[in-house]
């Protein structure tokens, strides 16, 4: 009967932990999730500046070659945001699989703890 009350407590640190991974790991994924919106606005008002002091400064009698050119140049900046929030993104999405890694090892701990 000992036994009985033991897994029933193991069961019960267990579910308990597995509760505790559910919230740490979904906040995380919510920051990111939230990140991602925040930083694709920013990145899509950095571009729409971008495009419109290109516009500002370009003249309809600009060669293709110019208007390649001071296009390229206006964007730079849009492409490098978006590749450093990328890199953002996937540091937390990995920093979210780590926590989830250290939760299952936490439960697999508590379900076979002995006495």
């Amino acid at each position: 009967m000992a036994n009985v009350y033991r897994m029933i407590e193991r069961n019960q640190a267990a579910h308990w932990l597995a509760m505790q991974g559910v919230l740490r790991i979904g906040g995380l994924m919510g920051i990111g999730m939230l990140g991602v919106v925040r930083k694709s606005l920013d990145t899509y008002l950095v571009c729409l500046q971008h495009g419109a002091e290109y516009a500002r400064q370009s003249r309809i009698t600009d060669s293709p070659e110019k208007f390649v050119a001071g296009y390229a140049d206006a964007m730079t900046e849009c492409v490098e945001k978006s590749w450093q929030d990328f890199r953002n993104n996937l540091q937390i999405w990995l920093l979210t699989q780590d926590e989830a890694l250290i939760w299952i090892a936490r439960i697999d701990k508590a379900l076979l703890a002995v006495d």
